[in-house]
């Protein structure tokens, strides 16, 4: 039995849900737990306004000569700074970039930078 052109866009959209990652519209791929944590781990990540965020692998991270935390919360990145509540996004990687993408609308993109 042969499937028409729209049984096979429903079975390549089937797979493509429950391929690791989400490959987004705008060629952005949203990042799972274990790759958000291979993206940040000993990494330096610069921002457009020419800030810079380091990443280190003992959970600490700096921005702007402030110190922070930073973790891997199921499949979000979360991080806090002086004793403030936790602030949690999506994290969406094009390879070079990342995108950083909060509930709240909020989002900041940067990408890969020398340490």
């Amino acid at each position: 039995m042969t499937q028409g052109k729209g049984g096979q866009m429903r079975e390549l959209a089937m797979i493509l849900m429950l391929w690791p990652g989400v490959v987004l519209a705008d060629g952005w791929q949203q990042l799972t737990g274990d790759q958000i944590a291979d993206a940040l781990t000993s990494r330096l990540v610069v921002f457009p306004d020419g800030v810079a965020q380091y990443f280190l692998d003992d959970g600490r991270t700096v921005r702007a000569g402030g110190w922070g935390e930073w973790r891997v919360d199921g499949d979000l990145y979360c991080e806090i700074w002086s004793g403030k509540r936790p602030i949690c996004a999506q994290v969406d990687s094009d390879g070079p970039g990342l995108r950083f993408r909060e509930d709240s609308g909020f989002t900041r993109a940067g990408s890969y930078g020398d340490l």
